[in-house]
């Protein structure tokens, strides 16, 4: 699915804006604080409902604006889509495809897979093993409606947990029977999560493997693993076993949301042992995994969002990602970029047709 046109009101930097885009790759060019990421976090709300930066809507409207509103001119194979979302704090949160209102947004998720790289993510996938469970949440959510399902009950059930606790220490009274049923409860969504999980984290780390080769010629093997509690305990007897504990911090200690992934190279941690030239070549193999992944598992070519990606990479790198993009098989790929001569010189050199399109600042 190609966007042809996207349309912006009242949107972070755009009080009202309209781009028309021409062919499979589309680069944004301008000084920093013109509006190139702002438009690549558009296309993250059109696929995913939600920013990329922001969890609470109400920062991407514009100042003074008093809602925004995303459009989009969508082409397929056979005919022409229509997209809109409209976010205003007095009302919901509205996405409508062809016309017709998507009745949840998280029914959408999934028809239109996204792939996102930032600039600090190297530092965020070594440091945050939050990053790390929302990487693999993410493209697990894309892949499979029952796995967003389950996990967005799951997360509900852990706010209620933690809350119930955090009631229990201010009353300085513990009811274990209904801590019981929320226990009971989390099991029941735990089990198809850790089914998700346990069959295609592996799948995800073969594409890692694959990609990584791709890259790095070959210099060194990656790999990623799947850290859990629950590979060896069930999760009634977790909660049973840290229930005191618990109740102690105010917080569930364990379950899914405690889980982690080891990230190797040649079989040793890449946070001690990778330089950073190696580091930054393990997440652009992650996300061209979790593409391949995705394009894999959907049937259909993703969207690649590379936010100044040229800075952060050097020559091979870069020479080797302009190759994966230029293969037939990719899907639409919007890039961003503050020096636009050297977007020029890099794409022409490489031989791909793409479209520039210079951002202006917004005042």
């Amino acid at each position: 699915m190609l966007v042809r046109e996207l349309k912006l009101s009242g949107f972070k930097s755009y009080e009202a804006a309209r781009f028309q885009f021409e062919g499979r790759i589309v680069a944004f060019t301008g000084r920093n604080g013109s509006g190139k990421t702002n438009l690549l976090d558009a296309l993250h709300h059109l696929s995913l409902g939600r920013s990329a930066f922001h969890k609470q809507d109400a920062l991407n409207i514009r100042h003074e604006s008093a809602f925004y509103r995303l459009d989009a001119r969508l082409s397929g194979v056979d005919h022409e889509h229509r997209l809109e979302l409209v976010y205003s704090p007095e009302e919901k949160k509205k996405l409508s495809w062809d016309g017709s209102v998507v009745e949840r947004i998280s029914d959408h998720v999934g028809r239109l897979p996204l792939v996102l790289i930032l600039p600090e993510e190297p530092y965020q996938m070594n440091e945050s093993a939050e990053w790390r469970r929302s990487f693999i949440d993410n493209t697990l959510s894309q892949a499979f409606p029952a796995y967003l399902f389950h996990l967005g009950r799951y997360k509900k059930l852990l706010n209620q947990r933690n809350a119930t606790l955090k009631y229990f220490a201010e009353r300085q009274r513990v009811d274990h029977s209904l801590l019981d049923t929320l226990d009971e409860e989390m099991a029941i969504e735990t089990k198809p999560l850790l089914d998700f999980r346990i069959r295609f984290v592996p799948e995800l780390n073969k594409a890692l493997v694959r990609q990584y080769q791709f890259l790095s010629l070959n210099a060194e093997e990656a790999s990623m693993e799947y850290e859990s509690e629950l590979l060896e305990t069930n999760i009634a007897s977790l909660f049973q076993r840290n229930r005191k504990a618990d109740l102690e911090s105010q917080r569930t200690l364990s379950g899914l949301h405690r889980d982690d992934y080891k990230y190797l190279l040649d079989g040793r941690p890449l946070k001690k042992l990778g330089s950073q030239g190696q580091q930054k070549t393990f997440l652009l193999a992650l996300k061209l995994a979790q593409y391949q992944f995705l394009q894999e598992q959907k049937n259909q070519s993703p969207w690649l969002l590379l936010d100044d990606i040229f800075d952060k990479l050097d020559d091979l790198r870069i020479s080797r990602l302009l190759e994966r993009i230029a293969e037939p098989t990719m899907g639409q790929v919007f890039l961003t970029d503050a020096r636009e001569e050297r977007t020029r010189l890099l794409m022409n050199e490489s031989g791909i047709p793409f479209q520039l399109l210079p951002i202006t600042p917004r005042v």
